[in-house]
């Protein structure tokens, strides 16, 4: 297996650094624009992996459509394929993606009419015009069934109807759906409990994808756990359509974040005794930010209880158990109960390949631990393709000394 060795840069750090694009909003984006007829609109795609083979998947048609370990991308296809009427096509991916739990999601589809069937290959899915209607969910695991469901509801003859209570996980999410399907011409309102998607169609229009405040989230750690740094994220800005913008006011007590002409500057506040940092932090409304924050409080020594991490155990891999295994393995006191983990002390990175789980934001949240460690190892570097392709390369940029092996 490939490995990565990270050393702390020797001075200063000083860079700028061109994020990649959101994921999350170019798989939105390529779905409302390929039901609108033509993808071709669509500028600075995001160059990950989920969103790569999604841009294929839709592009090509084929028949299989297998979408490797991208979440997203299976449940956004299971539902356009429902509505590609007279088409018939396989939806499927690598084992550990079709064990991921998505019944709630086809079962809400089977009520609005769609033909789905579980096969050997993956799931069978023929295209129908939907009825629409209403479906109700309670506490899902996922805010992915309802954005799937709400990217093809325009198509449907009765609209939708999603009631939705209990607790909202992700809800940023299921409002930037809405964001980008209204960018295509959808009429869709987000209520306290209630999203109605009235019947109508997609108009192909351009479509200019913002960078991903999920990969911020990353220099943020480096910027929080760097004695002296400034760090110009080009491109990025708080335009209001990802929930991962919270991490520049959450480490706002130990990182300044100003606009520049080309984007954000971040700088590291002088070195001291950190303070202001909430001691329950809540990631209901944004669990990717959970490994980033987890591991830089950690190795600030400042004890910390996160809540509403009820979804992460549904990942690439269970989330909560990699980082209170991984926090435990260095010397932090770590308790867990469901959906919270809390942590105490500061942590000891030892000289070990450690382990990432297959899942790429625990590869880039591992790594800034080098500036408090001086160096540290890592195994799988090849994950963080599925986000943030880039990552090492602009490690190295920012000074960081990066050896894969």
């Amino acid at each position: 297996m490939r490995g990565v060795t990270i050393r702390r840069p020797e001075g200063p750090i000083r860079a700028a650094i061109e994020l990649p694009r959101s994921k999350s909003v170019s798989n939105r984006a390529l779905i409302a624009a390929a039901l609108a007829g033509d993808i071709g609109g669509i500028e600075h795609l995001s160059d990950a992996d989920d969103t790569r083979i999604l841009h294929h998947l839709l592009r090509d048609k084929p028949r299989v459509m297998h979408c490797g370990l991208g979440g997203t991308t299976f449940r956004f296809l299971l539902a356009w394929a429902a509505v590609q009427r007279g088409s018939t096509h396989v939806i499927t991916g690598d084992s550990k993606l079709l064990e991921r739990p998505h019944d709630e999601l086809i079962d809400a589809l089977r009520r609005l009419g769609a033909s789905i069937e579980r096969t050997e290959e993956g799931y069978s899915v023929k295209g129908v015009r939907l009825d629409g209607g209403a479906v109700h969910f309670e506490s899902p695991i996922s805010s992915q069934y309802l954005s799937a469901l709400m990217l093809v509801a325009p198509g449907m003859d009765k609209g939708l109807r999603i009631e939705w209570h209990g607790m909202q996980l992700s809800r940023p999410y299921v409002e930037m759906t809405a964001r980008v399907m209204r960018h295509f011409g959808a009429e869709v309102e987000v209520g306290d409990t209630l999203i109605e998607v009235r019947p109508g169609r997609y108009v192909a229009r351009p479509f200019d994808v913002p960078c991903d405040w999920s990969a911020a989230a990353f220099w943020y750690e480096i910027m929080a756990l760097a004695e002296d740094a400034e760090v110009e994220l080009v491109g990025l800005n708080k335009d209001g359509a990802q929930g991962d913008v919270a991490v520049a006011a959450l480490l706002g007590n130990l990182v300044t974040t100003d606009a520049t002409e080309r984007g954000l500057l971040l700088r590291r506040f002088l070195p001291g005794v950190p303070n202001g940092i909430a001691p329950v932090i809540d990631l209901q409304a944004t669990p990717d930010l959970f490994q980033p924050l987890a591991f830089t409080l950690a190795a600030l020594g400042l004890p910390t209880a996160f809540t509403g991490l009820h979804n992460l155990g549904r990942k690439e891999t269970d989330r909560i158990a990699a980082v209170a295994g991984t926090l435990a393995m260095m010397d932090v006191r770590v308790r867990q109960s469901e959906g919270a983990l809390s942590i105490a002390g500061c942590c000891d990175v030892r000289e070990v390949a450690w382990a990432v789980h297959g899942d790429h934001r625990m590869a880039m949240a591992l790594a800034p631990l080098a500036l408090v460690a001086g160096r540290i190892t890592l195994q799988d570097p090849d994950v963080v393709t599925k986000s943030y392709p880039a990552f090492w390369e602009d490690l190295r940029k920012a000074g960081f000394g990066v050896d894969l092996v």
